[in-house]
This record gives C-alpha cells, sequence and structure tokens, in this order.
C-alpha cells in the first residue's frame, strides 16, 4: 500500500475486474477502479485518506481472492 493512503493497487483474475468495479460502485463510489494492466488483472482503486481503510476492508473481503500490491513496481 502507498503511504498517501488513498491508492490501493491490487491484482485480481482478469474476469472479475468488472466485479470489483461493480461492488465499488454499490458502496457508493468509495473508491474509482482502473484497469492497469487487463491480462494480468492489476487494477488502481482511487479513494482519499479517509475511505482507505473502508475500501481496504471491503476488497481484503470480495468474495473472490484479491492481492494487495504494495506499490505500482509490484504491479509491473
Amino acid at each position: 500500500m502507498l503511504e498517501d493512503r488513498s491508492t490501493i493497487y491490487a491484482k485480481v483474475a482478469p474476469e472479475r475486474i468488472a466485479d470489483v468495479n461493480w461492488i465499488m460502485e454499490g458502496y457508493e463510489h468509495l473508491a474509482l477502479v482502473s484497469t492497469i494492466d487487463h491480462q494480468e488483472g492489476i487494477i488502481l482503486l482511487r479513494g482519499t485518506p479517509d475511505t482507505y481503510n473502508d475500501v481496504l476492508e471491503i476488497i481484503e473481503n470480495m468474495p473472490f481472492s484479491v492481492e494487495i500490491l504494495e506499490s505500482f513496481n509490484e504491479a509491473l
């Protein structure tokens, strides 16, 4: 996780990227989901320092595997 506590990089199965987006939409857009690499399933969740812990809790409890990446460099 980045120290700015507003950005989270994660890796999911490529077919689950849309699911992450839909789930975040259901939580009133606590974070915006962007795809970094659709073939590898690398995504970026942009929130705010105030929503960071909520977003982290949501993605850690998804009904499928989500790997939290420590940084953008790890995503490459």
